[in-house]
């Protein structure tokens, strides 16, 4: 049975992370890739991950140019959090009868403001024959599917708290910028009130975790704080003199009958003490997990991705969330050539 066949759309850092572990994986073949940056679009992509040697696989600056050369099985998309900017691109990949997982945060699970855009992109997926997945980290995992899998030897969840805390000092530059580190306190209201700084995925993940359990929600707060450094702090990419922003401190709570139900807290900033991941279902009976030092996002995210292509291409047709799939594990090569065969049968030509 031949390998499946992928096409890597966005090469940014997370990007890059999932190109290379796809390289990596058994079963798995690049055949094509696409971003839009004149940094990347134009050169080899061996080149463009840092590899040893060429890959003589061009990256292209447009995706809808791989549709007609590239015999690919399965998309994978890493541009952007934003379902509106990136549903043109996923409405071609679909159109084309391409499976597609990405990793767009307001994809992850439907949500009252992206319902309409979520029921579109499935319906497009059903008729084309083709499953739609959009998962990594956070959400995907640390602060919602993590949270479901502790409730299966409950009988009875009366709440779930959940907190995820993360130093971001050794992560990507991206994602630095993205809570505010370095900001000056009246910047970063600026970039608040402009949607340049937060977390996208906490609504998300309520929605999937009540989705799960079949709560109705009747009411969401969500709040974004900066995180103030306490001393000059200093990263690879940055310098963050004492009382500047150091991240943010997002909080989430959720309401079911008026009685709070799910709770989500994400302290995402640079020197954060005690990084973990916490779960807290009050049950019966109650489960009390963490995981110390927290699931690594970057690495994390782009196994998360890999990991769940057999489960995908062996799902229902249409627009699927985490919670729908099968349990995700470490990817069996196996796996993937039998869900290829059953979802499309033997290799276009």
């Amino acid at each position: 049975m031949a390998d499946l066949r992928v096409i890597l759309c966005g090469l940014g850092p997370i990007g890059q992370g999932i190109a290379r572990l796809v390289l990596e994986t058994h079963g798995l073949r690049v055949v094509g890739a696409a971003d839009v940056s004149p940094d990347v679009a134009g050169r080899d992509l061996g080149s463009v991950l840092g590899l040893p040697k060429k890959l003589r696989l061009k990256v292209a600056s447009d995706p809808k140019r791989l549709l007609g050369r590239a015999r690919a099985d399965l998309a994978v998309v890493a541009t952007t959090s934003s379902l509106r900017s990136v549903k043109p691109l996923i409405e071609d990949l679909l159109g084309g009868r391409l499976h597609v997982v990405t990793t767009c945060e307001e994809l992850a699970s439907p949500t009252p403001s992206h319902a309409a855009a979520f029921r579109e992109l499935d319906r497009l997926a059903r008729k084309k024959k083709v499953s739609l997945l959009a998962t990594g980290v956070n959400p995907g995992f640390a602060m919602d599917v993590l949270a479901l899998m502790q409730t299966a030897p409950c009988s009875r969840v009366d709440r779930i708290r959940v907190t995820r805390v993360v130093d971001v000092a050794t992560r990507r530059l991206p994602l630095q910028r993205k809570v505010g580190a370095g900001l000056t306190i009246s910047q970063f209201r600026r970039a608040l009130s402009d949607g340049a700084v937060r977390h996208v995925g906490l609504l998300q993940s309520a929605h999937m975790i009540a989705g799960g359990l079949g709560w109705r929600l009747d009411r969401i707060d969500e709040t974004v704080e900066p995180a103030i450094a306490p001393r000059d702090l200093d990263t690879d990419h940055l310098r963050i003199p004492a009382g500047a922003v150091a991240g943010i401190k997002q909080c989430l709570r959720a309401y079911r009958g008026g009685e709070l139900a799910i709770s989500l807290d994400l302290q995402i900033y640079v020197g954060a003490e005690h990084p973990r991941d916490h779960v807290l279902v009050d049950g019966e009976p109650a489960i009390d997990l963490t995981i110390a030092g927290g699931v690594a996002g970057d690495a994390a995210t782009a196994a998360m991705i890999v990991n769940a292509i057999p489960k995908l291409l062996a799902a229902r047709p249409g627009a699927v969330t985490m919670r729908d799939l099968p349990l995700i594990h470490l990817l069996n090569p196996q796996e993937v050539k039998a869900a290829r065969a059953r979802s499309q049968g033997p290799p276009r030509r």
